[in-house]
């Protein structure tokens, strides 16, 4: 029924099904129907400004802040109505803060994406074709097969399918996800145990 509901809110298209079929290194069926799915790609974007929203998102931003507000209010009203004071007195803090905090966070924010670059361009082997292909870690879809090193960080989330070890196992850091150093163990039965 809660289906039903949700397909003639909108929120669950009719065309898609409960399940998702994934193809292996991307072998897909010869004959027969076959729909392909839309997966999102590998791609890592952690800045938060564009070339074209840097400026209004940044100001709104900064105006969010109850003391920037304010000050804006403040140099507003000295504008509009005669003052004693000048409203450069406001005004000219007011601009300055707001530069200096908008050219730090662009600056934070171009390292951001210089980070995202050098993690998205990371090159990484993929079982394609029948043969070991090399290619970049934002190319990795869903369903491929990656080989993963020793001592390589992992370009996506990935299943453990086999391991050069001879108990199938492999260790695994999560230092950069959850902040644990420690080493936990992954087998062959998907399972990850934390010492």
């Amino acid at each position: 029924m809660w289906r039903w509901v949700r397909q003639q809110l909108g929120f669950d298209p009719p065309h898609q099904s409960d399940t998702r079929t994934i193809y292996i290194a991307n072998r897909f069926p010869q004959y027969g129907l076959y729909t392909p799915q839309k997966f999102i790609d590998n791609r890592i974007i952690s800045s938060k400004y564009t070339v074209w929203n840097f400026v209004p998102k940044n100001l709104f931003e900064q105006f969010r802040r109850v003391a920037n507000f304010y000050f804006l209010i403040i140099f507003l009203v000295q504008l509009m109505i005669d003052t004693p004071t000048s409203p450069i007195t406001s005004g000219l803090p007011l601009f300055f803060v707001i530069t200096v905090t908008a050219i730090k966070q662009g600056y934070e924010d171009w390292l951001r994406h210089n980070s995202d670059n050098e993690v998205n361009g990371a090159p990484v082997y993929v079982v394609r074709s029948g043969g070991l292909v090399k290619t970049r870690s934002k190319n990795i879809r869903v369903g491929d097969i990656v080989r993963v090193a020793k001592d390589e960080i992992f370009p996506a989330d990935l299943v453990l399918l086999s391991s050069d070890r001879l108990d199938g196992s492999c260790h695994v850091t999560t230092a950069s996800l959850d902040g644990e150093t420690n080493l936990k163990v992954c087998m062959l039965m998907f399972e990850c145990r934390s010492w």
